[in-house]
């Protein structure tokens, strides 16, 4: 029976290891959570044919570890949605154990998944390491294993072998939990490592915007028909000087908050260095490229001068708006000419060949008329 069950034991981690690769960090994904608890249900079927026959009617394996590992990553109901393939197939195989075999799939869902809830809306942690809490699988398994007494007593087995077959699987399903658990872990823990050295490489630091390399891969890929637009920070020299590069810092940061949430969930936005900026308009036409660029300049008017804490100032953007088409060069170097015209134009307005769009009149926009300008 030991021999039988270090196979399974075998089969179920090289299972895991193929099912950690749909797992993702923070709280189930609606697209590949279907898969997974397939993929879950498929690998308990799995060790149930390789199970120990140990008398007629009752077949030992560790199809209830995946029912357990399911439900502490995703909840009850995705326990319970894992161990529904697992007992249809029990009850086709029959037997004096089904019913307690039944039972002990739906203790171990409720069990494992009872911090979690019917559904875990709170991601699970890479953190988390039933290394140190062994006895969290060995209270779960010890519980829902006693449905081997009744199993035995209905197959007519001696009680000496009951207590031989609940030790044994409490203790092969609690080791199993515990290497599984540490595989998913270790496979989460590698998945958060590689979207912080993404954030590193593709991510401004100061604003959270994307940076220039985001900014270069995006344009070669920016679905068409396109537009660029190039902005810039009216006179932001003089927050530098009259508050301080601190403050300075804090405005770059809310005007990159701002920008991101003016924008459609299609645009791009980046940080191309000092107060410069770019918003990559993708599947974008004329018009429609035109209204987020007006927007844009409206929400920056606005907002930024006030969640900045800098009353009496008026921060505004210029920026130049050109179709994302061609050579990368020839087209920053058309969003550049624009963005120099709308300056000349007297900034906080966008400028493209066709029509050069204004932010909030004067009159309406917070000005400080005794501030240095440059």
């Amino acid at each position: 029976m030991l021999n039988e069950l270090l196979l399974n034991l075998a089969l179920l981690m090289a299972g895991v290891l193929l099912l950690a690769r749909l797992d993702r960090p923070g709280p189930p994904q609606p697209r590949l959570l279907p898969l997974s608890l397939l993929g879950a249900s498929g690998l308990g079927l799995l060790l149930m044919y390789n199970a120990v026959p140990v008398a007629p009617g009752l077949l030992l394996d560790l199809r209830s570890v995946v029912v357990a590992l399911a439900a502490q990553r995703y909840g009850v109901l995705a326990g319970l949605a894992v161990a529904l393939p697992l007992a249809a197939y029990r009850w086709l195989l029959g037997g004096a154990g089904v019913g307690p075999a039944l039972l002990n799939l739906v203790l171990v869902a409720v069990l494992a998944g009872s911090n979690t809830g019917w559904l875990r809306r709170v991601p699970w942690s890479p953190d988390d390491d039933l290394r140190r809490q062994w006895w969290v699988p060995l209270r779960v398994f010890a519980v829902a294993n006693l449905a081997v007494f009744p199993g035995f007593a209905l197959a007519q087995r001696p009680l000496p072998d009951a207590l031989l077959t609940y030790g044994a699987l409490t203790l092969f399903s609690s080791v199993g939990l515990v290497v599984a658990h540490s595989i998913q872990q270790g496979r989460l823990r590698a998945a958060q490592r590689t979207l912080q050295l993404e954030d590193l490489a593709y991510v401004d630091s100061l604003t959270g915007c994307a940076n220039r390399r985001r900014f270069e891969e995006d344009f070669a890929h920016a679905r068409q028909p396109a537009y660029l637009l190039m902005l810039d920070l009216d006179h932001f020299k003089q927050v530098n000087d009259s508050y301080g590069h601190e403050v300075g810092d804090q405005v770059l940061v809310i005007v990159g908050a701002t920008l991101r949430g003016a924008v459609r969930t299609s645009d791009g936005v980046y940080r191309l260095g000092g107060e410069e900026f770019a918003v990559v308009l993708g599947e974008c036409h004329e018009d429609a490229a035109f209204a987020v660029a007006e927007h844009i300049l409206r929400c920056v008017q606005l907002q930024v001068a006030t969640r900045a804490q800098l009353p009496g100032e008026s921060v505004t953007v210029s920026g130049g708006l050109t179709p994302l088409s061609g050579d990368r060069a020839e087209v920053l170097r058309a969003a550049d000419e624009q963005l120099y015209r709308a300056k000349a134009a007297g900034r906080n307005c966008v400028a493209a060949m066709t029509r050069v769009v204004r932010g909030l009149h004067p009159a309406r926009a917070m000005t400080r008329t005794s501030a240095p300008r440059h």
